[in-house]
């Protein structure tokens, strides 16, 4: 009787699996081959390029505001750099942070509100400045950092009064992120602006430029300059559709939920992102994760080599929510693998993140393509 085998191919490209030509199409290791029993195999080329991603995305920034920032720099002008606390880490842009990092910079963290009630404000100040100086601000001092919410009225007029104090005669450039609160924030301290020139508050296109700008007068020769929001495309937040971005995105306080991990354990976070332990020093791994309540978290106890085929029957029968319309198996995902040697902050732009508390483990963690993560230490206290 004639023997009929099922061949083989990757999953991601297609090719023929083989393990003998490692320049031909579908090359896999041998061992990789003969060991695998799931379905979903890759083949070398797609894993390492097309899975486990060598760079993160960056928010995209077009030519207009390049310009706009040029001329602030020949101004010599106070940039207002709005953040996000809850989600922010992975929203820099290079070429931003080249143009302005040697410029007079204050920084705003808002949406404080939006971490846990017992969060410490001054813990948070030194978070945010380390982290600027990592990106390149060296210059950053905790003292440019503000702590806020769009509806603390008291830190607005104490921004207000250092914007004054640090502008020297020259003009002021609001930039930051979509979504880091910043028309909120400006609504704000126009609760807290006097008027005090015969120039009314305008939006206007800004000079060479297709960007709308509002200008706001601060005496006769200078103003602020409220700019557009700068590119979120690196966010899991501009890539799903109006009901999916209602249950993920954060207006109250973040509710840590806990969980007590083994090695080959794994959460299913909504039908978005999987978190999977592939190795650990520890017996029991304290994982605590910082998302909106309407994301369900499961938790996987099915082997690493079965994880595939349970994310995809889950999505099949919509048994994770909530998820993307372009997420119907694991090819969708890009993958990183983290090897971790203390406590540290593992975070998907836009969603939250999980706090791994650990002294040497070796995490991966699936998020959607194009999606960046970021890894830091821990934010709040666990």
């Amino acid at each position: 009787m004639s023997e009929l085998n099922k061949i083989r191919r990757c999953y991601n490209c297609g090719a023929i699996l083989q393990s003998d030509d490692p320049k031909s199409s579908g090359y896999v290791k041998k061992e990789t081959l003969e060991n695998a029993t799931q379905n979903f195999i890759f083949c070398d080329d797609c894993f390492e390029k097309e899975r486990f991603k060598q760079e993160l995305s960056e928010p995209f920034l077009n030519d207009d505001f390049i310009t706009l920032l040029k001329d602030a720099k020949k101004k010599n002008a106070l940039i207002v750099y709005v953040i996000n606390l809850y989600s922010f880490e992975a929203s820099f842009n290079k070429e931003i942070n080249s143009l302005i990092n040697d410029m007079n910079v204050i920084v705003i963290a808002n949406k404080f509100d939006l971490l846990p009630s017992n969060t410490n404000k001054e813990k948070i100040r030194l978070y945010v400045t380390n982290l600027f100086r990592a990106k390149g601000f060296t210059h950053i001092k905790e003292s440019d950092v503000f702590i806020t919410n769009a509806f603390d009225d008291e830190t607005i007029k104490e921004i207000m009064t250092v914007i004054y104090q640090r502008k020297n005669k020259k003009d002021v450039f609001l930039i930051g992120p979509s979504l880091s609160g910043k028309s909120t924030l400006v609504s704000s301290f126009l609760r807290n602006f006097k008027n005090l020139t015969e120039g009314n508050i305008v939006t206007q296109p800004y000079s060479h430029t297709n960007l709308s700008v509002i200008q706001i007068p601060l005496n006769k020769s200078t103003a602020i300059y409220d700019t557009p929001g700068l590119g979120i495309e690196n966010s899991i937040l501009y890539n799903v559709d109006k009901s999916t971005f209602k249950e993920i995105y954060l207006t109250k306080p973040v509710k840590p939920r806990e969980y007590i991990m083994l090695t080959n354990q794994s959460l299913f976070i909504g039908g978005l992102t999987i978190f999977e332990i592939i190795s650990s020093e520890d017996k029991r791994i304290n994982v605590t994760c910082y998302f909106n309540d309407s994301l369900q978290i499961k938790r996987n106890f099915v082997k690493t080599k079965n994880i595939d085929e349970t994310f995809v029957k889950l999505i099949t029968k919509k048994l994770l929510k909530p998820s993307m319309n372009k997420i119907n198996s694991i090819k969708d995902l890009d993958v990183y693998d983290i090897c971790l040697n203390k406590t540290q902050d593992i975070g998907i732009l836009g969603l939250g993140w999980i706090n791994v508390k650990t002294n040497n483990a070796k995490i991966r963690i699936y998020v959607p393509k194009g999606i960046s993560i970021f890894v830091n230490d821990p934010k709040v206290e666990g």
